[in-house]
């Protein structure tokens, strides 16, 4: 029932066959939810052959030096810079040897037999270029956050999307159909089903269709890089995934939390996926929309959020 490591140098030897998965897993300043990331990973039960690597991204608590010393079987790639979630897994993507990779927030639990059951389904799929799996919001299991959407993003399904969010519409009426299919997330999480995007805090993606699409594109530093990647397999006639059968604990309280600039970069991310996929008049619209509406909606929100809670 342990774990296989195998070594990724070993890797090049035609003699040994190339592990089941490479786990990539990118990590900046959040080495306490790291270490239990991978002590998940080393308790979770699985006969797959894995290879585990961790791009640190210039992390000042710490963290790459506490790998080294903890986990040495894992590959570390240490870097000078803080690099973005992307461009840090297009380091590792080529330093794995796996028959397919799965990408791993360091804010996340494997829970049960994720891998076994991940690389079984990949086997049973050679459609799928990318699946993911169930996401609880905690350990507890009561919760899932979905973690995959059906459709891609375009100027009528962001703008949809934020008003019933943004308005509360989406909240005051869970079950009202029309209203939850304005929402560009996914339903149905007990369902095996395919879907358009996916979550990368848990992401498998098969080695072949890398080969054929290309890694992520480096010009989004975090956030829409993985819209981005399941929309060119798309594109190139690959399908992806939801699959029930594998789980995780995604706690929500990694890197990105510890940045202050997240709206931000997260409003750079969709004019960047608009301008790449809808063209120059569909983000001219967007930022008009934004700007006119979407963000006066997130300030009086806060606003009132501030009043309620001094009162």
């Amino acid at each position: 029932m342990g774990h296989r490591l195998t070594s990724p140098h070993l890797s090049d030897s035609p003699a040994v066959s190339p592990p089941d998965l490479t786990v990539c897993i990118v990590n900046w300043n959040s080495y306490d939810l790291l270490s239990k990331c991978l002590d998940s990973i080393f308790s979770t039960p699985c006969q797959s052959t894995l290879e585990i690597i961790v791009v640190d991204n210039n992390s000042n608590d710490g963290s790459a030096e506490k790998v080294e010393i903890s986990y040495p079987q894992i590959q570390l790639i240490r870097n000078m810079d803080n690099r973005g979630f992307g461009r840090a897994n297009n380091q590792a993507i080529p330093a794995g040897f796996g028959r397919y990779y799965l990408f791993l927030n360091p804010d996340t639990l494997v829970l049960d037999e994720t891998f076994d059951n991940m690389v079984a389904f990949m086997d049973a799929h050679q459609d799928a270029a990318v699946a993911t799996g169930k996401v609880y919001e905690s350990d507890t299991r009561d919760q899932i956050r979905i973690s995959y959407g059906d459709r891609y993003p375009s100027l009528n399904v962001l703008l949809l999307n934020d008003l019933v969010t943004l308005t509360g519409l989406s909240r005051l009426f869970p079950n009202n159909r029309l209203i939850q299919r304005c929402v560009w997330t996914g339903y149905n999480p007990e369902q095996e089903q395919i879907v358009a995007q996916v979550t990368g805090a848990f992401m498998c993606v098969r080695r072949q269709a890398i080969e054929e699409v290309g890694v992520f594109d480096e010009q989004f530093f975090m956030y829409m890089e993985e819209t981005d990647w399941c929309y060119r397999f798309y594109q190139a006639g690959w399908r992806v995934y939801y699959t029930p059968a594998s789980a995780i604990v995604h706690i929500g309280e990694g890197s990105s939390s510890l940045r202050t600039d997240r709206e931000q970069l997260y409003y750079q991310s969709i004019c960047a996926y608009l301008y790449k996929h809808h063209g120059a008049i569909s983000l001219v619209a967007y930022r008009v929309c934004y700007y006119g509406f979407v963000k006066p909606m997130q300030l009086l929100r806060r606003g009132m959020a501030s009043l309620l809670k001094t009162n």
